[in-house]
């Protein structure tokens, strides 16, 4: 899917559909702060330009329901922009 961010650039980026397990997977790199093996992981999983894939790990949540850029508290849905600060968020629900 293509998705772009308010706060980021006016361009669209490709956004894999990613899997639950995946999810999971990253949302724990992005906690640990793993941020190479994050974007590693992603493009080897998809056949993706390295720019995409670093978007996709700099919009992801660290805790659901949070904004990445403001810490706005009250996100809802997968893939959000924040009312507030208006970044997108990749707000996952993970087992983590």
């Amino acid at each position: 899917m293509k998705l772009s961010c308010k706060k980021c650039s006016k361009r669209e980026f490709e956004v894999p559909n990613f899997t639950s397990e995946e999810k999971n997977i990253l949302s724990e790199l992005k906690a640990n702060n793993k941020l190479g093996k994050l974007i590693q992981k992603i493009e080897s999983l998809y056949d993706i330009e390295s720019i995409d894939a670093k978007f996709s790990f700099m919009h992801i949540n660290k805790k659901y329901g949070k904004c990445n850029r403001c810490n706005v508290d009250y996100l809802e849905g997968e893939y959000v922009e924040c009312p507030k600060c208006k970044a997108l968020n990749f707000n996952w629900k993970t087992e983590k």
